[in-house]
């Protein structure tokens, strides 16, 4: 009996002190994200419509919509934004992508770019992959499908900065 009480307890304590690897952030928060001076809310706004993404960045290198009007895609030089309308009735943010330091990006107040180490951002969480790759991941809660990846290499550099709205 004493065996089975204490297997019970050792099993609730092991998933209780499960290891979080998700820097669990407000709405607000997400919403407040900057790139460059442009937040998130705001781009949200545009529902992918040219002319107002083009009034927050400027004419983009290539612009794409696919078939159905479906995916409305934005290049620039270092900055990838992706808009869908999968499933939901107006365009809505599925993805960016900063992979140069030509843009910045700021979460909670502090503002970064490709290129600066992850010490910039303070104690955080770091998550790892099934591959060994580690990065920082930030979304309203752990098992969210709307989430901020930053990658950063063995010198704890950063190496590019995504959002995902895979909702």
């Amino acid at each position: 009996m004493k065996q089975k009480l204490l297997a019970l307890v050792c099993m609730f304590m092991c998933l209780a002190i499960k290891a979080q690897t998700v820097n669990v952030v407000s709405s607000s928060d997400i919403d407040n994200i900057k790139i460059n001076s442009t937040t998130l809310s705001d781009l949200k706004k545009t529902h992918g419509k040219k002319d107002k993404v083009e009034a927050f960045f400027g004419a983009p290198a290539t612009y794409n919509v696919t078939v159905n009007d479906s995916y409305y895609q934005f290049r620039y030089d270092g900055f990838n934004l992706d808009f869908s309308t999968l499933n939901k009735k107006k365009p809505y943010i599925e993805s960016f992508e900063l992979s140069t330091n030509k843009n910045t990006f700021t979460i909670k107040g502090i503002t970064i770019t490709v290129g600066e180490n992850i010490s910039k951002l303070g104690d955080v969480k770091i998550s790892t992959a099934r591959n060994g790759a580690k990065s920082i991941l930030y979304s309203t809660c752990e098992d969210c499908d709307l989430f901020i990846n930053i990658d950063f290499d063995a010198s704890n550099t950063i190496t590019k900065i995504t959002y995902y709205d895979m909702s």
